[in-house]
């Protein structure tokens, strides 16, 4: 024995990424790392590559090219098995969780039916994790009860974090799943996701337009312009010290004292014809 410390492997690895729609490319030689209990950001407008990259993540999306490694494994979502297995060790939640729940069964129910899927154990057994869940999350037997309709925005946010935790995957994919909330609901969901990494050791993807958010909940980011990274590095260093003229234009859009709205769109027309 030496002492050495084994090098910590990726949980996440994704490699070369391209997805195609006809003529269009929405990711473009897209590659990152994603170390376990780590929390990166993808960053970009709307059409930037981000969402479409999160659904290739989470399977909902087939890639044109490129691999996707998750602990160690190279992902094939082509069967059923595999899509199986992706989603045992990663789930998404998406900005408005409302059409991903059944209308017709409780929260509680709902938050069930992953474990069912995908952990062996009686339903006592499940009812009990559910509980547990429903607590981990902030919401009571009360809201377990109710239907998605009868609970509020950031109550069905919440809701959809106990049941994508219920089967404990390694990854949590989020699509702009602050984005829907008041501010103040906003601040209440990320300090839960905080708690939950620290507590649980689980990585994030966090895909947002919002910078304060991605400043809050993430170490590192990409930033992604027309399906290409433009920049990535430490979170805080990327805001601070922008490198990439598009970086600095997302910066230079949010308003603020003394906020210049004609000198933004003026750097917007240089960036598109540079």
């Amino acid at each position: 024995m030496t002492g050495d410390a084994m090098p910590e492997e990726p949980v996440l690895r994704v490699s070369s990424l391209v997805k195609r729609f006809a003529n269009v490319t929405a990711v473009d030689d897209v590659s990152f790392d994603l170390m376990p209990g780590a929390s990166l950001g993808i960053v970009g407008e709307s059409g930037s590559g981000k969402t479409t990259a999160a659904r290739i993540l989470a399977g909902l999306d087939e890639p044109t090219s490129g691999t996707i490694t998750l602990d160690g494994e190279i992902v094939d979502g082509r069967s059923r098995r595999a899509r199986r297995r992706q989603a045992r060790r990663l789930q998404m939640i998406f900005q408005d969780p409302y059409g991903s729940f059944d209308p017709r069964q409780t929260i509680s129910q709902s938050i069930a039916e992953p474990l069912k899927l995908h952990a062996p154990g009686s339903a006592k057994e499940h009812r009990a994790r559910v509980e547990e869940l429903l607590d981990q999350v902030g919401l009571s037997g009360r809201a377990g009860r109710a239907l998605p309709r009868d609970l509020s925005g950031g109550q069905r946010q919440r809701a959809a974090i106990a049941r994508a935790l219920g089967i404990q995957p390694r990854v949590l994919v989020l699509d702009e799943a602050v984005a829907a909330l008041d501010v103040s609901i906003q601040a209440q969901i990320l300090v839960l996701l905080d708690e939950l990494r620290r507590d649980t050791g689980i990585s994030y993807v966090f895909v947002s337009h919002d910078l304060a958010v991605v400043r809050h909940i993430t170490e590192t980011a990409i930033v992604m312009r027309y399906g290409r990274i433009v920049e990535r590095g430490e979170t805080e260093q990327i805001l601070r010290n922008p490198a990439h003229p598009y970086t600095q234009l997302l910066l230079d859009s949010i308003p603020s004292p003394g906020w210049d709205l004609d000198r933004v769109a003026r750097d917007r027309r240089a960036l598109d014809r540079s």
